[in-house]
This record gives structure tokens, sequence and C-alpha cells, in this order.
């Protein structure tokens, strides 16, 4: 920690947290060049475009000086403040770091290069693989690669990762994923380029190294991210300690008791885990999280605005997303309701079954 009490606190899932998160920026900031001396770091830059939205919105649609939005999943070095004013020796008073990263392969490029040499690996073994084939392959393995690289992890452990019983058909992933652990660095080194996923983990974590040894002079604010890129949860724990930090969680789930609490912090697949763990890295617990605040009245999302008692409806919900583990107590806790009080609660509530995930 950079020192002091990490501020963190969370948007309430019933509302629009990009319209509460800039009326919150506008009243905290008071004056107007105030605001526009902050960095304020979104997941994606969806996110950004739609907080830049959210303040004209906020301000009546009069001119603002903007703080400086940085999307966290496609971040530029110099967009991360890298490079300081003065950084003879890699470290700058301004509280930037100078880095030296190689550029990131044309993900195009990066396709086709993987799809050749797959092709080449199918010929040695006496395979004629045809170029659409190679490039569909090696639309796989840019994907193994992204979540690799994302991790901060190597291809040096793939040999011992399956059990005894499945050693003859691992092999033959093995002699396939030489692609990636023996042909593919050579390559890179070749091009002068790295991934872009290793790109932005090491961007991340430099950024992490470089306010953690020199804050910045303005309010940082990482907002919306639940930690969920391996590189991130360091950044937001520098954040948090910044004399002038803060860290927005989105819809943290404060009310659901302890022991269901503790089922959510131990299932991957829960939409909570991700904010359960950021909680733990952070040595806070949920009761320290304060709410945000937003003046003037809250904005509702679409999707939660009908009729109908809120709070029931909002106890249901809790409990239709309870982790695997505490699913047995729906029936002891379901049964509690009157179903013409549940009628009621989704009343004004339209279900949707949707073709696909997309």
């Amino acid at each position: 920690m950079t020192g002091g009490t990490p501020r963190v606190t969370t948007i309430a899932a019933g509302v629009s947290f990009v319209d509460a998160l800039a009326r919150g920026l506008l009243a905290r900031a008071g004056d107007p060049l105030e605001l526009a001396r902050g960095t304020v770091l979104l997941p994606t830059r969806r996110a950004c475009r739609a907080l830049q939205e959210a303040f004209l919105r906020a301000s009546d649609g009069r001119a603002l000086l903007l703080p400086r939005l940085l999307p966290l999943g496609d971040v530029d070095a110099e967009e991360l403040l890298l490079a300081g004013e003065e950084a003879p020796s890699g470290l700058a008073d301004g509280g930037g770091l100078a880095v030296d990263l190689p550029p990131a392969m044309a993900p195009l490029r990066r396709q086709l290069l993987l799809g050749r040499l797959i092709q080449r690996l199918g010929k040695a073994r006496g395979e004629r693989l045809r170029e659409d084939q190679a490039v569909r392959l090696a639309d796989e393995l840019v994907r193994l690669l992204d979540q690799v690289e994302t991790e901060g992890l190597g291809f040096d452990r793939l040999e011992t990762l399956v059990p005894e019983d499945y050693a003859a058909h691992w092999q033959v992933t093995l002699k396939f994923l030489r692609v990636l652990t023996e042909e593919w660095p050579a390559v890179q080194t070749a091009e002068g380029c790295i991934g872009p996923a290793e790109r932005r983990r090491r961007l991340l974590e430099a950024q992490a190294e470089a306010w953690r040894r020199t804050p910045p002079g303005g309010p940082v604010v990482v907002a919306g991210s639940t930690g969920s890129i391996p590189a991130t949860p360091q950044l937001i724990e520098v954040v948090a300690g910044l004399p002038q930090g803060m860290v927005v969680l989105p819809g943290l789930d404060t009310e659901t008791e302890g022991e269901v609490w503790d089922a959510v912090a131990k299932d991957p697949a829960h939409p909570q885990h991700g904010l359960a763990r950021l909680l733990a890295r952070l040595a806070l617990t949920r009761d320290q999280v304060a709410p945000w605040p937003t003046p003037g009245p809250a904005v509702p999302r679409p999707a939660v605005s009908g009729p109908g008692p809120q709070d029931l409806r909002r106890r249901l919900v809790d409990l239709a997303l309870y982790p695997a583990a505490m699913t047995p107590r729906w029936n002891t806790e379901v049964g509690d309701f009157d179903p013409a009080d549940v009628a009621e609660a989704f009343d004004g509530v339209t279900r949707i079954d949707p073709p696909g995930p997309g």
C-alpha cells in the first residue's frame, strides 16, 4: 500500500453506474478545473465513451474539461502516463515511468504467422492442411496465448499438467502446442513484437510501480473494474492507497449474509467472485466499503425500474444468485414467501429468452 486506509466505495446495482459516477465526481471536484486534473481508469473504451456521455447529461450540456479517461482493457504507454518529464534513470518525478516495450503484433498478422507454423507442423507429420483450416486452428492458439499472457504464465510446465492416465492423448496435444512452446518465441523475436495481452500486462504493472514510487499530483479513480485481468488488482491496490486515490466497485453485494459470501469467495463461476477476491487482496470486509456519494435522486436502470415491492424483488434475485453450494437453502427460504407477494414483486418484469449468449 502507498499509505493510509484504502478508499473503496461501491455504486449499487440498481442505479446507472456511469451517471452516478459522473455526478459524484462533479460534486467532489467542486471547481471544474479540479475535475480536469484527475484520471479515471475504466474497464473498456466503451465505458470511457459512456462516462463522457454521462458527464454531458450531468452538466445539462454545459462544456466541461473532463478528467483523463483511460481503458484498462486496452491501454497504451502514452495514455498511462508512463513517460514522465524527467526520467533519465527510469522513474520520473511526475509519477511516470519510462518503459521501452516492443510494440504489440497486429492481430491479423499474428494469426497468419501462426497459421503458417501450423501448416509446417502438419507437413512434417505427413498431413496437408488448407490455409483456411490452419487459420482457424491459429485462432484457437491465439486465444490460448492471450489467456496465458494475461495471467503472466508460461508454457514451461505443460508436460506436468495432465495425469498419467491421459498421457498418450496429452502427448498428441503437446506436439501440436510446440508451435507455441518452441517456434513462436523465435517468430516474435524476429518480428520485434510481443502479444497485446503481454504488453497490456507489463504496462499495468509498470504503472502500478510508478504510482507506488511517486504518487501522481491529481486525483486517481479506478471505477467499474472487478480485477478480472490479473494485473489490475495490483494497480487497484496501489490506487486505493494513494493520497488522492479512490476505487469505485460496480454493484458490490453488501447484504448477503456471511456464510453465503464465504461460498461466493470460493466459487469462481459466481458474478461476485471477482469482487470478493479483490476485497481480500485489499484486506477489506464488505462493511468497510462505503456507498458512493451521489448528489440528487438516483438514476434507475430500466431493467429494475418496474413497479412492485422492490425489497422482496431484490431478495428473490439475491436468492437466485446464491452460489451452487448454497442452493439447497432455496427449499426453506423461498417457502417463507407468500406466492401472492412474489407475483406482485415481479409485476411488470418481463422474462426474455434470447437465442444465444450473444
